[in-house]
């Protein structure tokens, strides 16, 4: 269940910039260094860096680990129920 979901939009730039993530958070009042941003690119861990977020790469996904931790990822996660640990 998703209580916001945002993919390209006209007049919206897309990622890396991070106003469409940032105006979720506005939307759901949750302020940038409550949320964990989870992706499986580089671009993914850069949007949520520049959000100010917490971000996790998935190993699974579509690029590789080695290029989500360059791009800055907090966290990198090997299966989906390890996203359980970062939540608590």
């Amino acid at each position: 269940d998703f209580t916001a979901v945002r993919g390209h939009r006209e007049g919206y730039p897309v990622k890396p910039d991070p106003n469409a993530a940032l105006e979720i958070a506005d939307e759901l009042g949750v302020p940038p260094e409550r949320w964990l941003y989870v992706g499986d690119t580089d671009v993914d861990m850069q949007t949520g860096k520049r959000a100010g977020f917490f971000t996790v790469g998935v190993a699974w996904g579509f690029r590789s680990v080695e290029e989500m931790q360059a791009a800055g990822a907090d966290a990198i996660i090997d299966r989906p129920m390890d996203l359980i640990d970062w939540l608590r």
